[in-house]
């Protein structure tokens, strides 16, 4: 780790699993990384992977189907380890302001207009819907924490945009880790309150979720092991495409973000390209008292 708390990646790591640490916006945070086999957890009748240990204590999580499956292995069929398919932006891809979890005024000539969290993106709309039925109405909120999602707006150092209307611009993970000196050092702390997504907390979050319900970011990914090489061997591995909600340019009239393709490299998708949605979540940090983490023991909130 870096002293300004970057971590410096230089490969996938697909072979061995690791218990890392790295700064976040709570404190320190304990991440999972590489071929990890004790990071299951069984909540609200799907199955989850641990991502990372929040600063807070809380415990990051990320879908990973209604039943468990061994790292390296490959979809059987569509979906298996996400709750669907979704647009990030439907056919919204044609403004700056496209590349937020939320949005703001599409054609405006400041950055923070353009980026003001007023609109859900689809896939926010998605999420949360998906939410309301298998979380809240489920009586499953209570072990939920309102920890923030990191949708990182903030520009790359190769960018000359403005990151307003059909300006072509480059936001930070444009260049991906593997040739932007700034993106090679993938980082938990998020630079812009504005873009810190929570429910209630207006002190470290921006206040604007409706559901405590994100996607995960591409430093996460690079964390858990991806990288810009396939990598078959790590926990996040699914044989299919997925959206992170780490925004990547608009260029030549398309907004797009990070997404993570079938042979797990982290490339970019168009807004309005269908991939799987896999949604994470923050438990509370006492919510899991029994199991042991494996596939066949998974963490769970009950005996």
């Amino acid at each position: 780790m870096n002293g300004d708390g970057t971590v410096q990646v230089t490969a996938a790591e697909s072979t061995n699993g690791y218990l890392c640490s790295a700064p976040d916006d709570y404190g320190t945070s304990y991440y999972y990384r590489g071929n990890v086999t004790n990071n299951y957890v069984k909540f609200g009748d799907y199955y989850w992977r641990i991502i990372r240990i929040n600063g807070d204590g809380s415990i990051r999580l990320i879908y990973d189907g209604t039943s468990a499956h061994a790292n390296g292995e490959v979809a059987s069929n569509d979906n298996y380890r996400s709750i669907g398919d979704s647009m990030y932006n439907s056919s919204l891809n044609n403004d700056n302001a496209y590349v937020g979890y939320m949005y703001g005024t599409p054609g405006s000539d400041s950055y923070e207009a353009t980026h003001a969290n007023t609109h859900d993106s689809t896939i926010k709309a998605y999420l949360d819907n998906w939410y309301k039925t298998n979380i809240d109405e489920k009586n499953l909120s209570s072990y939920i924490s309102d920890t923030l999602f990191c949708n990182d707006r903030s520009l790359s150092s190769a960018n000359n945009g403005t990151g307003t209307g059909t300006s072509e611009t480059y936001y930070r993970w444009y260049l991906g880790p593997w040739d932007n000196p700034e993106a090679q050092y993938p980082r938990l702390t998020c630079s812009q309150q504005n873009d810190q997504f929570t429910v209630n907390d207006e002190v470290t979050g921006n206040g604007d979720l409706t559901y405590p319900i994100g996607l995960i970011t591409t430093d996460e990914v690079v964390l858990a092991g991806g990288y810009d090489t396939s990598n078959y061997g790590y926990y996040l591995y699914t044989g299919d495409y997925y959206w992170t909600m780490s925004p990547f340019c608009f260029f030549r009239n398309n907004a797009s973000v990070r997404a993570v393709y079938d042979d797990d490299r982290i490339y970019f998708g168009i807004l309005n390209n269908s991939y799987n949605a896999r949604p994470t979540i923050n438990l509370k940090a006492d919510s899991l008292k029994s199991g042991s983490g494996t596939m066949n023991d998974p963490w769970r909130i009950a005996d």
